[in-house]
């Protein structure tokens, strides 16, 4: 049998992700021309038998396929179009009938604008990545691609080679991104969280590594808490698996989509506002993970990692227990998901579609799987477990002492919004927050879960 020679492929954009994608091509027989800003990182795609590009436009000779992996729209644009030394762009030296294929994460209006600026000989496709550098290594990303079928039948022998699962996004060019970005609401969420949890339960003085166990056997489990928290448990923040600056950039393009669309998101503005804190404090550069600092003594940095195995299993200061931290996860959990699947549906997503997304992405948590919010005519109201975790997390209140604000407040008639609140609860949250000192998302938890299943 004659062997079919593959495509030859240009792929710009080698870090953490990039670079183990353009690997994984190479080792599937793919000719892959690779450029990064970042010498080290071209060496170790030419070490796996990569052929080096001197800039985006040097990747762009003679290819059938271009890959574009950066961190945002402009370093997209500064791909197909700043000049090399020799005065000529990415997008003028692409060969005709050749396919851009941009894996990066972007507003999910950048591609069409893109499209309207791209040569008309040039096909594009939207297919975002999501699933961290492991997977980015052995072909098993989830892509969510769009565009026309055409074109992306057309690329398949590509997409297919670095995605499981590859999603096609119904809706044309530009769905890619979207489906990514309310994928990320939960990333963006669930990240934060993590590290509000381990905060709160090390400051209580519980053993930092049974808190873990436990709640990866339960119903507060989500799968950012399981690849997270192990980093904190070893305070490592100098070995960055996802730094900081990435996920803010997708928390700024979920916040961004949802106040141009007038979608009400309070876990994810409330995330968002951590991350620019995280962020002003010079984290930007190290892992995500290493927000946890946020909430811990700024003389105990490493407490996480310092109760590891203290044998404080049941009951911590306050009187918080680690069955306090699961039902405060859980009613978080279950608050992030409703807003979420709100948020997918006003964007325009397919729910089961997006279900199949979350089940197999890095947004999933178990609570997720027991509710099931994407079926038809779902809502908190309806939902047994919504009803059992806020009478838990009203009596968690006690042990955290804003008690005698809610009774007061739980008097007002306030708006029964199904996924948000009012000013007035946001008013009483800022003035919360000021009695819990750092714990935002919690005390936000606390003080909605009585208005969760009205």
């Amino acid at each position: 049998m004659v062997e079919v020679k593959k495509p030859r492929i240009g792929f710009c954009g080698l870090g953490a992700m990039g670079g183990g994608m353009a690997r994984h091509l190479v080792s599937q027989g793919f000719d892959v021309v690779g450029y990064d800003v970042y010498p080290p990182s071209v060496d170790k795609f030419v070490a796996a038998g990569g052929k080096p590009g001197k800039s985006p436009a040097d990747a762009a000779i003679d290819v059938e396929y271009f890959i574009i992996m950066v961190v945002n729209s402009a370093q997209t644009d500064s791909v197909l179009y700043d000049k090399n030394d020799a005065g000529i762009s990415a997008v003028e030296i692409l060969p005709a009938k050749s396919t851009v294929i941009l894996c990066s994460t972007t507003p999910p209006d950048y591609a069409k604008k893109l499209r309207e600026r791209l040569r008309s000989d040039i096909r594009l496709l939207d297919c975002p990545v999501s699933g961290g550098t492991i997977r980015a290594a052995n072909g098993t990303l989830s892509i969510f691609s769009s565009g026309t079928d055409e074109d992306l039948d057309h690329a398949h022998i590509v997409l297919d080679t670095i995605a499981d699962p590859l999603y096609r996004i119904p809706g044309g060019l530009g769905m890619g991104s979207v489906a990514k970005m309310c994928h990320q609401h939960q990333a963006v969420t669930n990240i934060i969280m993590a590290s509000e949890i381990m905060g709160l339960s090390s400051v209580v003085g519980l053993d930092s590594q049974v808190v873990y166990d436990q709640i990866m056997e339960s119903t507060g489990a989500t799968w950012m808490f399981g690849n997270r928290v192990p980093h904190m448990l070893t305070n490592d923040w100098a070995t960055v698996h996802s730094a900081l600056a990435i996920i803010m950039k997708d928390a700024d393009i979920v916040t961004s989509y949802a106040k141009n669309a007038r979608i009400p998101l309070p876990l994810g503005n409330i995330a968002e506002q951590l991350y620019i804190t995280g962020t002003s404090k010079g984290l930007a550069k190290e892992d995500d993970s290493g927000l946890v600092r946020l909430y811990l003594p700024s003389d105990k940095p490493g407490l996480v990692g310092d109760l590891r195995g203290n044998g404080q299993k049941e009951v911590g200061k306050e009187g918080i227990t680690i069955q306090t931290v699961i039902d405060i996860l859980t009613g978080f959990n279950l608050a992030a998901v409703a807003e979420c699947v709100h948020y997918a549906e006003r964007a325009g997503m397919n729910l089961y579609q997006f279900r199949d997304i979350i089940a197999k992405g890095a947004g999933n948590s178990a609570i997720f799987e027991i509710v099931k919010p994407y079926e038809a005519g779902w809502t908190l109201a309806k939902t047994p477990e919504a009803r059992e975790i806020r009478e838990k997390l009203v009596s968690i209140i006690v042990p955290l002492k804003p008690h005698s604000l809610l009774t007061r407040t739980r008097k007002l008639d306030l708006p029964r919004h199904r996924h948000w609140v009012s000013h007035c609860q946001w008013l009483l949250l800022l003035f919360s927050s000021f009695i819990l000192k750092k714990f935002s998302i919690i005390i936000y938890i606390i003080t909605y879960s009585s208005w969760l299943t009205r």
